[in-house]
């Protein structure tokens, strides 16, 4: 029962892991840092994190904050090797088979989720693909070449995905919590940087699978376009793994595919309706411009701006015809409106994101404009921590 259980989420996109964490003596606080992609503007906040880590192992030692990317080379050469010297020290261990249930605490509630395995074969971010996993955002093909060099070298890899499902009645996570409501905790532990508190699950029993497997494919069968699964964060580091993959992949035999380490890439699955998850929009700050010739010309009320996949486009033309303009992308309404009432500036504020209309215009249509919406706010984002063999 236990391998169909296996063989009905391999056809589900999903694969049990076998997972690593630190040993049992190492200090998960400091352990465990936010996705290498926050406060990437804010070099203070990973100052303080390389403070708080010191001398301790750390995931801090396996990434590269993209706060550093300027002045990085030494700790980016030496990211390899600590890798290295994690496994070979022991400071990384297996715990075996098996998924991992989250509880992570934030200002924005209690965040469900759960770690596991993806198949690379069931993702595809090229335009007009229907896979099982779709992108929710264009995906930068120049982005992605830099990202695969490193996995290539990396012995393991840690993941910062998010990836989302669209369960409105919330009964996958609310199935899961009650498998583990006896379980003993794998951690529990607060994490640094008012990041809230994470708590973790093993999830590696026979009635788990069945139980996932069961309620994603009734899931599954109500999915527009068998459309399953949607990308939250992350879709350039999943991007290159599946370019990795199609690379390695080209070299193998197919008989040598399945179970291949590359084929997969760990991610974390959250409901699109889950209640600690903050669905936000990113606004635009038009700046060097005359705001109301700007309105005039677009047909815009600054007030009430038009849905934005119908505004980007209309925005990209015309600042092709105005080189003197540029564009940011803001998180925070109220920071944009700020922004907004200095000279030769225009704000354009979303009041939400429509999260149920996510799934059906992806489906239909394709990734959204970039930067459309946010999940939750940077210290909400995912901490690294759990870990796999990819060589």
């Amino acid at each position: 029962m236990k391998n169909n259980a296996k063989a009905a989420l391999a056809a589900l996109g999903l694969r049990v892991p076998e997972l690593l964490l630190p040993k049992e003596d190492i200090d998960l606080s400091r352990y465990a840092v936010v996705a290498c992609d926050q406060f990437s503007a804010q070099a203070d906040y990973w100052q303080r994190v390389k403070e708080t880590v010191g001398d301790a192992p750390s995931t801090l030692n396996m990434i590269l904050p993209e706060a550093w990317l300027q002045n990085g080379e030494a700790h980016q050469a030496a990211i390899v090797p600590t890798m290295e010297r994690y496994l070979r020290e022991g400071i990384l261990r297996s715990i075996g088979e098996g998924m991992v249930f989250l509880h992570r605490e934030t200002a924005s509630g209690v965040r469900r989720g759960l770690v596991v395995a993806f198949d690379l074969e069931q993702y595809d971010y090229h335009a007009g693909a229907r896979a099982l996993l779709r992108p929710t955002e264009a995906t930068v093909e120049s982005r992605l070449p830099t990202r695969v060099a490193i996995r290539k070298e990396a012995p393991i890899e840690l993941p910062h995905v998010l990836v989302l499902f669209n369960d409105p009645e919330d009964k996958l996570m609310d199935t899961l919590e009650t498998l583990v409501q006896s379980r003993k905790p794998l951690y529990d532990f607060a994490l640094m940087e008012n990041g809230g508190k994470l708590t973790g699950w093993h999830m590696n029993e026979e009635n788990d699978y069945v139980n996932l497997s069961e309620l994603l494919e009734a899931l599954r069968k109500d999915a527009v376009d068998d459309m399953l699964f949607a990308m939250g964060d992350g879709n350039h580091s999943f991007a290159a793994a599946k370019l990795n993959w199609e690379q390695v992949k080209a070299t193998l035999p197919e008989e040598q595919w399945e179970g291949h380490p590359a084929r997969y890439a760990l991610c974390e699955l959250v409901n699109l309706y889950d209640r600690g998850l903050l669905f936000e929009p990113i606004h635009r700050l038009l700046m060097g411009v005359d705001a109301a010739a700007v309105c005039a010309e677009l047909g815009l009320d600054p007030s009430s701006p038009p849905p934005l996949q119908e505004l980007q486009p209309r925005l990209d033309a015309w600042l092709a015809e105005h080189p003197e303009a540029e564009l940011e992308y803001i998180h925070g309404a109220d920071t944009c409106r700020e922004l907004g009432e200095k000279e030769n500036n225009l704000a354009l504020v979303w009041d939400s994101f429509d999260r149920e209309g996510l799934f059906p215009w992806v489906a239909q249509h394709g990734p959204l404009c970039r930067k459309s919406f946010s999940l939750g706010h940077a210290e909400e984002k995912r901490y690294y921590l759990e870990a796999r063999i990819i060589m």
